[in-house]
């Protein structure tokens, strides 16, 4: 018997596909994989030598939209220590994220390539803390800047190309139909070139025409949608991308045939999209296309001040926001995977199962990540313990337990 098995017992287990098993679940985790799943005490659960319960089990949260919680002067460098916020997202069941970065003006000049450098450095490793999968550029190819600092929307194909080529484990890019139609969508095509999924987004003005011109040159990749309504814009005659992020199946009109609707992804704080609002997406999409993230910035202290790319940034008087100081403007969440899953169950009376699907396995699906995301056989042992309540009781990655809310 191997001395670094070990044994999780629950009452309730999230399965893959958005199914939830009410029975008492026994899964057993051997050299950082789920290798065992029992409805009965079998003789392997009754030999592992360390055991844990809990009331509710999930796979771990993926957040596929996650800036860092802090680690440097400057949200931009946030990811120059990526250690500061590897260590703290277990706490919030996180336990693998795509680095978002931002590209400022001078982003080859200004340091943005020693950060893409250090976030590359750790990509797939474990032994951290949470596990970067990759990075999700969100820009500069963007028209609205919304919360983000002045880019290069401009940039030429031999700059955008060397921007990719510094970035091997990009995921997905943000980037606006409304400024890629320019070049015939050459940077969309790049893109789909190299593996990484074009998420359409920070653009209010793009017409059906754009968006339909970019889904189709992404074609057979399915696009995504940045934060779903944030940025973005919806009118009930002329379609901009809310109303394409709002539907599962295209109906049968030129020039949509044989396309799928882009995947979405939506903040789940329930400050940057209203709640009556999240409730409509959750019945207009299926949750194998829905992912919530954090669009994590700081975390959660009231009041706190930060620099952002030579602006002041403040935490809401709540904790839930970052806003630029002394406006409306908001950049960035400092809400949590754990807090998106909660009010998934608790405010819109979703099972455990299909809550989980839209902070675990679907975020890993949109972004193409492998072997994790789902309690199953051969899967990384990334595993949430809960009670009853939904309070995070322990978070364990790669079969190490990570935090630990009774120590």
């Amino acid at each position: 018997m191997e001395e670094n098995m070990i044994c999780i017992t629950c009452k309730h287990v999230a399965l893959p596909g958005g199914a939830t098993s009410d029975e008492t679940t026994h899964i057993i985790v051997e050299d950082e994989l789920i290798t065992g799943l029992f409805n009965q005490e079998t003789d392997m659960v009754k030999m592992a030598p360390h055991h844990y319960s809990a009331d509710i089990v999930t796979p771990g949260f993926i957040d596929i939209h996650n800036h860092g919680m802090g680690g440097a002067d400057d949200l931009v460098k946030f990811w120059q220590n990526a250690d500061y916020t590897q260590q703290r997202l277990p706490k919030y069941g996180v336990t693998s994220f795509l680095a978002t970065m931002v590209f400022p003006e001078a982003c080859f000049t200004d340091g943005t390539l020693d950060t893409i450098k250090s976030v590359e450095s750790i990509v797939g490793e474990t032994g951290k803390g949470a596990v970067c999968e990759g990075i999700h550029a969100e820009g500069p190819i963007v028209n609205d800047l919304g919360g983000l600092p002045k880019g290069n929307n401009q940039m030429a194909m031999s700059e955008f190309t060397q921007l990719l080529d510094s970035m091997p484990s990009c995921k997905l890019m943000t980037i606006s139909p409304h400024i890629d139609v320019q070049s015939g969508y050459e940077k969309i095509k790049s893109l789909v070139q190299r593996g990484i999924v074009p998420s359409l987004g920070h653009d209010r003005v793009a017409t059906e025409a754009e968006i339909l011109g970019a889904i189709q040159a992404a074609h057979p990749t399915q696009c995504h949608i940045t934060h779903l309504f944030n940025v973005t814009n919806f009118h009930h005659r002329t379609p901009s991308l809310v109303n394409f992020g709002l539907i599962d199946v295209f109906p049968n009109i030129p020039g949509y045939e044989r396309l799928a609707p882009p995947s979405v992804e939506i903040i789940g704080d329930m400050c940057h999209v209203h709640p009556l609002t999240v409730g409509v997406l959750l019945k207009a999409r299926h949750y194998n296309q829905i992912a919530f993230i954090s669009d994590c910035t700081a975390e959660p202290v009231p009041a706190k001040k930060l620099n952002y790319s030579g602006r002041t940034m403040e935490v809401s008087s709540d904790g839930k926001c970052l806003f630029v100081s002394g406006t409306s403007t908001l950049a960035g969440s400092c809400c949590t995977s754990h807090d998106a899953f909660k009010s998934l169950v608790k405010t819109f009376h979703l099972t455990i199962g299909e809550a989980s699907r839209m902070v675990s396995q679907t975020p890993a699906s949109i972004a193409n990540l492998k072997k994790i995301g789902k309690i199953e056989i051969g899967h990384r042992a990334d595993i949430v313990l809960m009670d009853e309540n939904l309070n995070l009781k322990k978070t364990f990655i790669a079969g190490k337990l990570y935090y630990d809310a009774d120590n």
